[in-house]
């Protein structure tokens, strides 16, 4: 995606006009920038929404995370909410939990429940198996999305390291020929 617009085949930059937020409707006050997903307010120099819940970025443009997580379908949704839940301690415990009750109610440690697999708990490793297929599935979706954003990201960067410099280039330009025009007139 680039910030440039063909038309015509000729190049247009998007002016700030096109990419202003949609609550110009909304009252200004000095100082204060109002968040347009949320309505919180925010002080002018904030990038992004104070609000924890919402964090919506704040600028003129389009925020790359933002547009990728709108193109998200639902199990790549899921597949980021498997892998934040896997990447926590509590995914740990709940396993080691799962894994001690397992052994002392197959053990007969756990009284009434009868043995449902014995040692060496195949069941427990078929289970575990299958466990295993879907969080690596979930894991490899979820980082394809973070290589996509990466990559999205890196382009970028690149395009405004490349505006950058173009633009101090212009005006290496413009001060040289202001610097010649001075001093011919000084002479």
């Amino acid at each position: 995606m680039s910030l440039i617009e063909r038309k015509n085949n000729n190049k247009t930059e998007p002016t700030l006009e096109c990419a202003r937020p949609h609550n110009l409707d909304q009252p200004i006050r000095e100082g204060i920038i109002l968040c347009p997903a949320c309505g919180g307010e925010n002080p002018e120099d904030a990038v992004f929404c104070a609000r924890h819940l919402c964090h919506k970025a704040l600028g003129e443009f389009k925020y790359v995370l933002e547009e990728l997580q709108a193109q998200k379908n639902w199990i790549e949704k899921l597949a980021d909410k498997v892998t934040n839940f896997i990447a926590k301690p509590h995914f740990i415990i709940i396993h080691m939990l799962w894994f001690g009750v397992w052994i002392l109610a197959n053990e007969g440690y756990l009284g009434h429940i009868p043995n449902f697999d014995v040692y060496p708990y195949s069941l427990l490793g078929i289970i575990l198996a299958i466990e295993a297929v879907f969080i690596t599935g979930f894991l490899l979706i979820s980082q394809n999305h973070q290589a996509n954003y990466s990559e999205k990201r890196a382009e970028l960067d690149y395009e405004v390291n490349i505006r950058s410099y173009r633009k101090l280039i212009e005006l290496e330009k413009r001060l040289n020929s202001l610097e010649s025009k001075s001093h011919g007139v000084d002479h």
